[in-house]
């Protein structure tokens, strides 16, 4: 890492490691013993939902993981002036912001130029048409249907 931070400057293996500790850690073990667990099950659906149960909360942690890794790795180019680093088979680059317009004033702008405003196609109330087909009554060019089967998930 770079020596141009300061010792309170928390740089990446900071981060890398007091996140492995606080969250990843906890749930990795818990997705081993998940996966040992369903291995050895006399009742694989139990243990196929503890093992789902574990891997999405890994997935959760990884995925906060790396967005505090990609947040340090910003701030610590930027912070340095580098605008490239490469690793195994992969490169982060520092690049500027799209350009694009950007409206400080919609009345203002309306007025000035109308031709830039498009006319949005009318929304259907979808729960208000739904209350209405529950109640029984008839509704031209529209039907009360039902989705697919899902499966839901909840922590008792």
């Amino acid at each position: 890492m770079s020596e141009a931070l300061t010792r309170e400057t928390r740089d990446l293996r900071d981060v890398a490691n007091a996140e492995y500790a606080q969250f990843l850690k906890g749930a990795m073990v818990g997705f081993n013993a998940a996966f040992t667990a369903i291995r050895a099950a006399n009742d694989p659906d139990s243990a196929g939902l503890n093992l789902l149960c574990a891997s999405e909360e890994l997935e959760r942690q990884l995925k906060a993981f790396s967005g505090k890794m990609r947040a340090t790795l910003f701030s610590e180019m930027q912070s340095t002036g580098q605008f490239q680093v490469e690793g195994d088979g992969v490169v982060a680059e520092l690049r500027a912001g799209a350009t694009r317009g950007a409206v400080t004033d919609a009345k203002v702008l309306q007025a000035a130029m109308p031709e830039l405003f498009v006319p949005q196609p009318g929304k259907v109330d979808a729960a208000c048409l739904t209350k209405m087909l529950k109640a029984g009554m008839t509704v031209p060019g529209a039907e009360l249907t039902t989705g697919a089967p899902t499966l839901a998930i909840r922590r008792i």
